[in-house]
């Protein structure tokens, strides 16, 4: 059954641009995970639903074909959204913004939208540390990717000279009919002669060989968000795949390796100090170690080994955000394993004298 984008976003066939980028916020901030009300499940799935339609509606072209054909060809539509991709967004105009303001390199994604088309888009993994998320650092990424030929500018053709599809008659597009007799289903799909370009080269540029595109060697330089999560995507517009004269977008992915010694939960940092019996009972200042930096945490009088202590501030700093997370430390007690006469005679008076003032030294 064919979709109905318009009654998806709640707007009639005559809704302007306006309109449907109004119902499309509106629906996006219901369904938002910050803010819906409804089942996540089903909340997902209608995100997913109103985004389609969106995509569709505010492109004129996809809208035209829309309105003559009834469908518009997306291959595995929005299935690559998962809630997740965007739970991470501090707020909804952030969100929004992201996906439908953004322009530039370097646009922060959560989820799979695409520019140009999944054909065109390139997608790379990026290993990061801890550290370099903490720090928010800059790495260069180097890729290969298909660029328009500069020689013949995209089109296939020697010296740019191209003609009419004879395929589609230069719509590119092609109506494919199928079933027999009174059961036909025709179906509108990309002309295969040209590639959607509606024309096809006079002579072939030798260059290209006739494809449009030669392959290339590209590099980004990608400023990791502080605090990103893992598996954020960062988006650089026309870094992707080119064909008939389209670019795509590249998206490098963040893959967040673990640091020795440091755990994270979120905002949230985890590390363990070790400190010795009688700092535990009297208390003390230690100098810990995270990352590049020495941050003193107090440890009062009485701290029990395995105690957890919170330093505010003091994790991971949240995305688009001015506040960090806390870092959280935990104090293992040191016991030795050799002591000398002295030190045994004295722990042993302690002993005594905790047993005498109601055993604390006991517990």
């Amino acid at each position: 059954m064919a979709k109905d984008y318009y009654r998806s976003l709640g707007v009639d066939k005559n809704a302007s641009e306006d309109d449907i980028k109004k119902a499309f916020r509106t629906l996006a901030k219901k369904y938002h995970p910050d803010s819906t009300s409804e089942d996540k499940k089903v909340a997902e799935e209608k995100f997913k639903e109103i985004s389609e339609a969106y995509e569709v509606l505010s492109d004129p072209e996809k809208r035209r074909r829309y309105d003559q054909t009834g469908s518009v060809d997306f291959g595995q539509g929005r299935q690559d959204l998962t809630w997740q991709d965007f739970s991470h967004f501090s707020d909804f105009d952030d969100l929004f913004s992201r996906f439908f303001g953004g322009s530039g390199a370097g646009d922060i994604f959560g989820g799979g939208f695409r520019n140009q088309g999944p054909d065109l888009d390139l997608a790379v993994r990026l290993k990061v540390t801890l550290s370099d998320v903490y720090y928010g650092e800059t790495r260069t990424v180097k890729f290969r990717r298909n660029s328009i030929c500069e020689v013949c500018n995209g089109t296939g053709a020697k010296n740019g000279k191209v003609k009419t599809c004879p395929t589609c008659g230069g719509s590119g597009q092609q109506r494919v009919v199928q079933g027999q007799g009174r059961f036909k289903m025709v179906s509108v799909t990309t002309c295969r002669t040209c590639g959607g370009t509606g024309k096809i080269p006079i002579e072939t540029c030798q260059n290209c060989k006739g494809t449009g595109t030669i392959a290339v060697n590209d590099s980004v330089n990608v400023t990791i968000p502080k605090g990103a999560p893992d598996n954020v995507k960062i988006r650089f517009r026309g870094h992707g795949q080119s064909q008939g004269g389209r670019t795509g977008d590249l998206f490098v992915v963040l893959n967040i390796m673990d640091e020795p010694g440091i755990t994270r939960r979120g905002n949230d940092l985890y590390i363990t100090t070790e400190i010795s019996f009688p700092e535990a009972a009297l208390g003390t200042s230690v100098e810990v170690n995270l990352f590049r930096e020495k941050i003193d945490v107090k440890i009062p009088a009485g701290t029990q080994p395995g105690e957890v202590l919170r330093v505010k501030n003091g994790g991971m700093p949240v995305m688009n955000s001015n506040s960090k997370g806390d870092l959280h430390v935990r104090v293992l007690v040191s016991v030795p394993k050799h002591l000398s006469s002295r030190e045994k005679e004295l722990i042993s008076e302690l002993g005594n004298f905790g047993q005498k003032k109601h055993s604390w030294f006991s517990r």
